[in-house]
């Protein structure tokens, strides 16, 4: 009997002595969202941490009152300083565990120390290569403190969550850190890191604007070099090249006068390099299949196949000299000729100490083929009655 006591007291004393420093829930700080700017050479870092009890209740259902939002703002010369200056009024224990959204500010971006930004952040233990990451050009506090609709947790917002959005509307494709941190350090490899604005001319709540958060462009950064600022609407090729797995939306028309929508799902692309001369040519084959999600004028399959496959390689025509004006491979056609041919690469950019230039485009031909017309018939007349 005194032995089994014995037994007892020890197993007890052991697993309280092995629990005795863990902390509850509410007594850690969890931070979600870190901004990253740099000014006066110094790095601004503002953090976004939520009140995940009050989370809970919006997942939940809808709340009557808006989630709180805190963010935080330290300045130092590295990134660790500038934290170290925050974990002076945190109050409480700082769990990196949960962050999931990486906001990089548009003077960060043209500093051009992205290997330096992200080998600070990932030294922090719990920080995995998965959060999302974003350049802007507004104030950081500006997007932390922007919440979508419904008194919704800010997780339930672009920030946090961007693919919802993309696949309703697939234009710009979300970048994780891990895809970013592969991206500028592959050779010839041309990045474009979704940039994240804020809105306050689509939504309105009782009369008054209600700013939400949208992705409106790409910044183009090759390796490690900042290039430009490009819109969504004049990328619409980058999508066939880019983001193969996802469908796409294109409206046909003559002149201003709209014909039919087409929805497109998943692409098949080739990118294929031939010679003139020394000179690499790069030409693009898409194929793809279409439903028709509406028609406002009479056309039939063959000839709405012809005006999309015109539109798909108008549009990947227009993105390609887009980025050539700035002089940016936004289709990333040179990666194409470091994968396949890397003594020809090698020799055009000394070793990829300089980007390949210009960027030659070949043949662009699409192959599109309906595979459904609707509830309608393709058939059927469009005459009014």
């Amino acid at each position: 009997m005194r032995r089994g006591l014995l037994c007892v007291w020890v197993i007890g004393s052991c697993l309280l002595a092995g629990c005795w420093d863990i902390k509850s829930l509410q007594d850690v700080n969890y931070f979600t969202g870190i901004g990253i700017d740099y000014e006066n050479n110094r790095y601004e870092v503002y953090v976004q941490q939520l009140d995940f009890s009050g989370v809970a209740k919006t997942e939940a259902g809808k709340s009557d009152k808006p989630t709180p939002v805190w963010v935080g703002h330290a300045s130092g010369k590295t990134l660790s300083e500038a934290v170290v200056e925050l974990y002076q009024t945190t109050q409480q224990t700082v769990f990196w565990g949960h962050l999931n959204s990486i906001v990089i500010s548009k003077k960060a971006l043209k500093k051009g120390d992205f290997l330096g930004v992200i080998d600070s952040l990932i030294r922090f233990p719990e920080i995995r290569y998965t959060p999302w990451i974003y350049g802007t050009d507004r104030t950081l506090n500006e997007v932390f403190t922007t919440k979508p609709f419904f008194n919704l947790s800010p997780m339930n917002s672009i920030l946090y969550a961007p693919e919802t959005n993309y696949s309703q509307r697939p234009i710009i494709a979300p970048m994780r850190l891990s895809q970013f941190a592969r991206g500028i350090r592959d050779p010839g490899e041309t990045t474009l890191l979704p940039s994240l604005s804020v809105t306050d001319h689509t939504w309105v709540q009782d009369k008054k604007p209600d700013p939400k958060l949208e992705i409106n462009g790409v910044y183009v950064i090759r390796n490690t070099r900042y290039l430009e600022w490009l819109p969504a609407e004049k990328l619409l090729g980058v999508r066939w090249i880019a983001n193969r797995k996802q469908g796409a939306r294109v409206m046909l028309a003559e002149g201003d006068e709209p014909i039919a929508t087409l929805r497109l799902a998943e692409p098949r692309t080739k990118v294929r390099i031939s010679k003139q001369g020394r000179e690499p040519t790069f030409d693009i084959e898409v194929e793809v299949a279409a439903g028709v999600l509406e028609q406002w004028k009479s056309k039939s399959e063959t000839e709405l196949e012809r005006m999309a496959e015109a539109e798909i390689e108008d549009q990947i025509r227009k993105s390609h000299r887009l980025g050539m004006k700035a002089n940016a491979d936004v289709l990333n056609l040179e990666h194409h000729l470091y994968r396949r041919d890397n003594a020809t690469w090698k020799r055009l950019t000394s070793n990829g100490r300089m980007p390949l230039a210009p960027v030659r485009l070949g043949e662009v031909k699409a192959t599109v083929k309906i595979a459904h017309g609707g509830t309608y018939k393709m058939k059927r007349r469009m005459t009014p009655h």
